[in-house]
């Protein structure tokens, strides 16, 4: 309940009133005693659970009557119980002295504090007593009056209860709207980034194949020459010194066209490595973001404060992913599909893990239904799919990690191929860890030796490619030419 207005003093009672547009300082019966107010505020009057007064006129302080107390630290603890706790609290602009009309922007100085302590706020849970302290403090800096907050006395609320503000959904979604624009604008960089190296790739093409012209040029000046010598044809040009000019030009222009290939090819690997990382870490961005987004809309719903806004924290979950638009509201699992995230949780709990030890490697070690076995080779028992004890230990793009598990000869097999997304992920164990050799914590029997986290998946869609991270759990997608920390691990069916 807000009021904005005069306030007078009864000379007599000494207690404030306010006073209505209708009425005027010499009508006192027109006045409503702050008693009054206080009185229609008692819980058996008016039956809500929370109210909050807030009077921003002269001689509004006498709600109190010395019933202020210090203000809580606001923990999730202190806002859990204001909520359950039913609460009278008041806020006025000032004690038992007139009060400030003049402010700033046609309202006055308290007002603007108020509303100003309002819109900065960015917490999804606000209560009085941390609102407060804005409010006071803008408005003793700016006018000679002291707002004050307290519980009003003896109308049946109960200690510790305070009306809580719950953070509008709009508010929330324009912090969404930037969040989605930043991350638009980063994939647009990525891709003007890949057109440049597309256009630049193209004028070093342009530049080798004009010295292609040249050479070519020069070798079928060589070959008329060497068809004229001898011949009555011949002219003066045509002589060993000629020749021996035509053979060091040629020489001279094979080098730079070698040196051209060799710069082109060097820089176009760097373009490439640079572009993969930062689509990589753009990646890992998106999926971080999305992990924390569920989670959060997670809590809400699981908070019995947050179950009336389940369907608005839906819509501002997937207002960010427009490819999750038709998603029935509170599916996460159908959320996690659609944007290529298939886990049930997709931090997993991170055990450390006891590994076998390799003492001896020409024994056959077990770990669990993993067999090791001498010959570089992993069985699973419960798929009965054996796969290469470690990956190819290098950077390395789809195709050309494809290639490498089918012509990879482990054990004497010839049968080997790059696994799908399913059986990746059957062998990933939360339960189980070790630090791959780029750094990474790999979730993994020890027995199969990952050198990155990232082990390519032979399902394709356009020029994307499947993968999956062995130390978050994630299924993705990504582009098929992208090699940086990602591994090739073949597999083989046993018959």
């Amino acid at each position: 309940i807000f009021y904005a207005g005069h306030g007078n003093m009864d000379t007599i009672t000494k207690s404030g009133s306010w006073v209505p547009v209708e009425s005027g300082l010499q009508d006192a019966s027109a006045w409503i005693g702050n008693h009054d107010v206080k009185n229609y505020l008692n819980v058996d009057a008016i039956k809500a659970k929370h109210i909050l007064l807030v009077s921003d006129s002269c001689f509004a302080g006498d709600f109190f009557r010395g019933q202020r107390g210090t203000l809580p630290v606001v923990t999730d603890a202190v806002i859990k119980k204001a909520y359950q706790l039913s609460s009278r609290q008041a806020i006025t602009s000032g004690g038992l002295e007139p009060v400030s009309d003049a402010g700033f922007g046609g309202n006055s100085v308290f007002s603007h504090f108020l509303v100003a302590a309002l819109k900065d706020n960015k917490k999804p849970h606000l209560i009085p007593s941390d609102l407060f302290p804005a409010v006071k403090s803008g408005v003793a800096q700016n006018a000679e009056q002291f707002p004050q907050l307290g519980g009003l006395y003896g109308v049946g609320g109960q200690e510790g209860g305070e009306y809580v503000f719950f953070l509008k959904q709009e508010g929330r979604l324009q912090g969404l709207a930037a969040d989605s624009q930043a991350r638009q604008a980063e994939l647009e960089r990525l891709r003007r980034m890949e057109a440049d190296a597309a256009k630049t790739k193209e004028k070093e093409q342009a530049e080798i194949s004009r010295k292609e012209r040249e050479v070519a040029e020069l070798d079928a000046q060589i070959a008329a020459m060497k068809s004229r010598l001898g011949t009555s044809a011949a002219g003066a040009q045509d002589s060993l010194q000629g020749m021996l000019a035509m053979v060091e030009q040629k020489e001279k222009e094979a080098t730079q066209l070698e040196e051209l290939r060799k710069q082109r090819e060097g820089e176009e690997r760097k373009r490439q490595v640079e572009i993969t990382k930062l689509k990589a870490e753009a990646e890992a961005r998106r999926v971080a973001a999305i992990e924390q987004d569920i989670t959060t809309y997670q809590k809400i719903v699981a908070s019995p404060y947050g179950k009336d806004m389940a369907s608005a924290a839906w819509q501002s979950l997937v207002s960010k992913y427009p490819e999750a638009k038709n998603t029935a509201v509170g599916d996460v699992n159908a959320l996690k599909r659609v944007l290529n995230l298939t886990k049930e949780q997709l931090t997993p709990r991170r055990a450390v893990y006891q590994g076998v030890t390799f003492q001896d490697s020409q024994k056959t070690i077990r770990d669990g239904h993993f067999i090791s076995y001498s010959n570089g080779t992993v069985l699973d028992t419960r798929t009965n799919l054996m796969w290469a004890a470690s990956d190819n230990g290098a950077n390395i793009e789809w195709q050309s990690a494809k290639a490498y598990c089918e012509n990879y000869r482990g054990g004497g097999y010839t049968d080997w191929r790059m696994p799908t997304q399913d059986e990746l992920e059957r062998v990933y164990d939360n339960s189980k860890t070790y630090q791959s050799a780029c750094g990474n914590s790999v979730h993994l029997t020890e027995l199969i030796r990952l050198s990155c986290t990232w082990a390519w998946a032979s399902e394709t869609r356009g020029s994307d490619a499947a993968y999956f991270n062995f130390s978050s759990g994630l299924r993705v997608w990504l582009h098929q030419s992208y090699g940086y920390d990602y591994r090739a691990l073949p597999v083989r069916s046993v018959k």
